[in-house]
């Protein structure tokens, strides 16, 4: 009978196989790293486009039901609005309400503000992180450059009518940069009073 001989790995058998693993690893690690940065990043702009077009529809509703806008500045406006019965529907023909309305932005440092609400009761916050710099505009940067632009813009005429609303939000993203979010909307005042002559 013959002996058989079992023959075990090398040492440079072992050595490869360690390295091809180690090197395999690292692989899927540097690529789990990178996909959690993109989702991170991807997440960030999500809230950022998200608190944008929150905002926009929640000064887009408040300012539709108007019966008059006088903006001050890009940044700022009072409003009136109508009347309501005991069961919240406007009174027609539509009447002022007597309280004076202010929407404006306000800074909170490095070209960052808040949008918010003033009447002769409370104040409230429509969104936060708001910039004036618009990021489609040439030489854009999160945190300085670029063409300023105005959150509220009126429409042609002595009487507003029309008013379009932008918003640039700004949000952290987990990887310490910023991501944004950039919503607009055009709306028409429904309870502006029809001039007679």
């Amino acid at each position: 009978m013959r002996a058989r001989r079992h023959r075990g790995a090398t040492l440079v058998e072992t050595l490869t196989a360690a390295f091809i693993s180690v090197l395999t690893l690292f692989t899927a690690v540097s690529v789990m790293i990178s996909t959690m940065g993109s989702w991170a990043v991807g997440q960030g702009r999500i809230d950022a486009e998200s608190d944008a077009q929150n905002a926009v529809r929640t000064i887009a509703v408040e300012l539709r039901e108007a019966m008059a806008v006088t903006v001050e500045s890009g940044t700022a406006l009072n409003y009136r609005l109508p009347v309501r019965d005991s069961e919240g529907s406007y009174v027609v023909p539509a009447q002022w309400d007597g309280v004076t309305r202010r929407m404006e932005w306000i800074t909170t440092g490095s070209g960052v503000g808040n949008i918010r609400v003033t009447d002769e009761s409370r104040t409230r916050i429509l969104c936060r992180n708001v910039i004036l710099r618009d990021p489609q505009s040439n030489g854009f940067t999160p945190t300085a450059g670029g063409s300023a632009y105005a959150i509220f813009t009126p429409g042609a005429g002595s009487i507003t009518r029309q008013l379009t609303i932008m918003v640039v939000s700004r949000t952290s993203s987990n990887r310490g940069g910023w991501v944004l979010g950039r919503s607009r909307e055009t709306i028409f005042l429904r309870n502006i009073p029809t001039l007679t002559r």
